[in-house]
């Protein structure tokens, strides 16, 4: 159950945000059918939905971004308007925290705070009449860096907060936040739900957009379900649990599934790590991946997890220590064309947004797509795109499409249809459901099975134990820099991995 402290006069105040039987349809989807909500000055009102099912639109929408086709519109002091502009929304006080967070990563903390304010006509910059706003605001959200650092030096938990700030010292007074924990650690997850409650208590609202559902008992004052462009739920956050909303978002029960685990064999491994380290980031690691085998790797962020995964697939140069492919010495990453890496961030290192998925699906495979002249076959492109798409269940109209317009789970499966394309040997997944909701989470989890139930060797890096023991055959935990140690995924639990890869060991 909620633990807001949310006074009644809040949640019974007039919305300062509201979509009344707003629809809205592209081509022949329907985005949103008759969608209500109401969000109320002081409260959070978490949106929870499966991808796809019209949070993003809904989003754009109060953004000014989006022109609904239908419904009115409350936004700030503006009551039933049927549509409103960027500026209108911007100054009605509502400001949208994206998942990317769209700050400039070569800018300062103090420029980034000062984009909006100076993107007037014939408005200037003056850093030091705004300095001091921007203290008040770094101080408000309880981010203590210095502002004239750039924001490409931050951590991921310092960029959101430097976010949070730029809406703070803007003005901001209806703030919503899309999956703003996607790349937390839980310690910064606290912090930054901390930060919330204490914003909500100084009378700002929020739309907390999440899939991680025990957040939404934890944060929300009220909670709205979509399903399919169609509102399902709404109400108090008392009258939700975690097993409901999976119901609701879904229309059925979500059963965890595990992986029947395979046990190490005696053969040579497909790729080794050996010994390996790399100076400020992990010492004297050892890693085996098998064929037909799951290895998880888990620590939180800043543990080496990551940087580890990269070293094993070349992209990132060892200190000391050797990779080896099949027994033999790798010397670089070109004498590793059997194995693709995922990357973490889809938006920003995996896809290229503006292409479409036929060409982002097969961009690691060109060969496969190319005639005798060496020039690509459009048709034999679209091709193999649609065997992908049909393989890997990919929820798109037509393989053209851009693969900026797919919901976040079946980007990532256009992800593992590209590492999958060349026909690999292996396969590290950084953290592959980041920002997926629980249905289609629970879909590449099958995924990720039958891959290895084909003889694929993998690594999933996770921070999230729960998708490691439901995936993995072995578990290896990181911390600090260091393998703390490995075990057959059916010898832990969630809890005494949670406690390893934080405080306390688990004995062997």
């Amino acid at each position: 159950m909620s633990t807001s402290t949310t006074s009644s006069s809040a949640v019974n105040a007039p919305p300062v945000l509201a979509a009344r039987g707003v629809s809205k349809r592209y081509g022949t989807v329907q985005a949103l059918d008759d969608v209500d909500l109401a969000v109320r000055a002081g409260t959070v009102h978490c949106l929870v939905g499966e991808n796809g099912s019209g949070k993003s639109t809904l989003t754009k929408i109060f953004a000014g971004s989006e022109r609904p086709d239908a419904g009115t519109l409350t936004i700030g002091d503006r009551s039933d308007v049927a549509q409103v502009s960027a500026r209108d929304s911007v100054a009605e006080g509502v400001r949208v925290i994206y998942q990317d967070l769209a700050l400039f990563p070569n800018l300062s903390v103090a420029e980034n705070l000062a984009v909006p304010a100076a993107s007037g006509l014939l408005r200037r910059y003056h850093p030091r009449a705004y300095r001091r706003r921007v203290e008040q605001a770094l101080q408000r959200v309880g981010l203590r860096v210095d502002p004239a650092v750039a924001v490409e030096r931050l951590s991921v938990a310092e960029r959101q907060l430097v976010a949070i700030a730029r809406a703070v010292a803007t003005e901001g007074r209806i703030i919503l936040m899309d999956e703003p924990t996607a790349a937390l650690t839980q310690d910064e997850i606290d912090r930054l739900l901390g930060l919330v409650d204490e914003l909500r208590a100084e009378g700002l609202a929020f739309v907390f957009i999440t899939h991680k559902l025990r957040e939404v008992t934890d944060i929300a004052d009220e909670v709205t379900v979509l399903r399919d462009g169609h509102v399902v739920a709404s109400g108090p956050a008392a009258d939700f649990d975690a097993e409901r909303i999976t119901v609701l978002m879904t229309g059925d029960t979500v059963e965890r599934q595990r992986r029947a685990v395979r046990e190490a064999p005696d053969t040579t491994p497909v790729v080794e790590l050996r010994g390996g380290s790399l100076s400020g980031q992990f010492s004297d690691v050892d890693v085996a991946l098998h064929e037909g085998r799951v290895v998880g790797l888990a620590g939180i962020v800043g543990s080496g997890r990551t940087e580890i995964g990269l070293a094993m697939s070349g992209l990132l140069p060892l200190d000391t220590g050797q990779l080896y492919a099949h027994g033999e010495p790798v010397r670089n990453a070109r004498d590793l064309p059997l194995l693709q890496y995922v990357p973490e961030d889809r938006l920003t290192e995996g896809l290229v947004l503006e292409w479409s998925v036929a060409n982002n699906v097969v961009v690691n495979d060109l060969q496969e797509v190319s005639g005798n002249a060496g020039l690509l076959n459009r048709g034999r492109i679209r091709e193999v795109a649609r065997r992908w798409r049909q393989a890997l269940r990919i929820k798109v109209d037509d393989v053209d499409d851009p693969a900026g317009t797919l919901s976040g789970g079946n980007q990532q499966r256009v992800l593992l249809a590209r590492a999958l394309a060349p026909d690999p040997e292996a396969i590290i997944l950084s953290n592959p459901t980041v920002g997926v909701d629980v249905g289609s989470r629970a879909e590449l989890h099958e995924l990720i099975r039958d891959t290895a139930d084909r003889g694929v060797a993998i690594l999933m890096i996770s921070d999230e134990p729960g998708e490691l023991l439901d995936v993995c055959d072995e578990i290896v935990v990181v911390r600090d820099g260091r393998v703390i140690g490995s075990w057959p995924a059916p010898e832990l639990n969630e809890e005494t991995i949670w406690q390893t890869i934080t405080h306390e060991e688990v004995a062997a």
